[in-house]
């Protein structure tokens, strides 16, 4: 029997993959989905949203982030679009993200503070704190990202910057092993140290995937890639101590074939550390 619950992420929009994982789910190789609720014209939201819930699997949603025009801490920075236009496209990503939850019976909802321009790390704390009073939800899991990307800061990054942020609004947190990994690698921190912070938080979820060895960069990389760097020794030291605590494998898009060979690779390095 399998002692973990493994699963894999799909865009709400792509059908290839959701079949993919499905056939997965039925072979007994994963036991949930991550949807990733990015904004869609109506009809097919709710057209992507009843195909999924017909699937039977059980679902993780992921809330929009700034890649899609959601940046809770800073909506404006990096965006061109007028405030009022941004504000109101967030409310309803926000909306259709809860709809998304309760359609398909999801109790996590993945979030992601978001990116803020240098210089603007304290106005984006209370930006997210009011983003937070609107929004809600016992079902919102904080995630860490990793410091930098692309050259902007990004917000929460360490456990300590969770628990910050959450305050007592959120209670739930995501645990990204890779993004944990960049932000030690920036800061030349310890990751080991860093993920050990992450025990006093009540961590609801793990992504997993991988990185250069050394890398401040998050690519979403294979777990067995020649170059990673990822310590997998310790990564799976927590998830074996954490097993009732679900992970979910993140690649990148068009990433069914990627999926079907990881879930595999996942399941090998699990049993290589059964005795560690």
């Amino acid at each position: 029997m399998v002692e973990y619950n493994l699963g894999c992420t799909v865009r709400i929009d792509d059908e290839g993959t959701l079949a993919l994982l499905a056939g997965l789910y039925e072979e007994g190789a994963i036991r949930h989905i991550q949807v990733q609720a990015v904004p869609l014209a109506r009809q097919f939201f709710r057209e992507r949203l009843d195909r999924i819930a017909a699937s039977g699997i059980p679902v993780v949603v992921h809330a929009p982030h700034h890649g899609h025009g959601v940046n809770p801490c800073a909506p404006a920075a990096y965006d061109d679009r007028p405030l009022a236009v941004i504000k109101a496209y967030i409310e309803e990503a926000m909306s259709r993200t809860l709809e998304a939850a309760d359609t398909l019976g999801a109790e996590t909802i993945v979030l992601h503070a978001g990116r803020y321009e240098p210089g603007g790390r304290s106005a984006a704390e209370d930006t997210f704190a009011d983003f937070l009073d609107r929004n809600a939800d016992p079902r919102l899991t904080l995630e860490n990202l990793p410091a930098v990307y692309a050259g902007y800061p990004l917000l929460g990054n360490t456990a300590e910057d969770l628990a910050a942020l959450a305050g007592n609004k959120i209670t739930r947190f995501c645990l990204d092993f890779p993004h944990l990994a960049c932000t030690a690698n920036y800061r030349h921190l310890s990751f080991a140290e860093e993920l050990e912070r992450f025990e006093g938080l009540n961590v609801a979820l793990h992504h997993l995937s991988n990185i250069r060895c050394g890398s401040i960069t998050d690519e979403h990389l294979e777990l067995d890639r020649p170059d990673g760097g990822l310590d997998l020794a310790a990564v799976f030291a927590r998830l074996r101590r954490h097993a009732g605590v679900p992970t979910t494998l993140e690649y990148k898009e068009d990433s069914a074939d990627v999926y079907a060979r990881q879930v595999k690779v996942f399941a090998g390095l699990w049993e290589d550390r059964a005795g560690e």
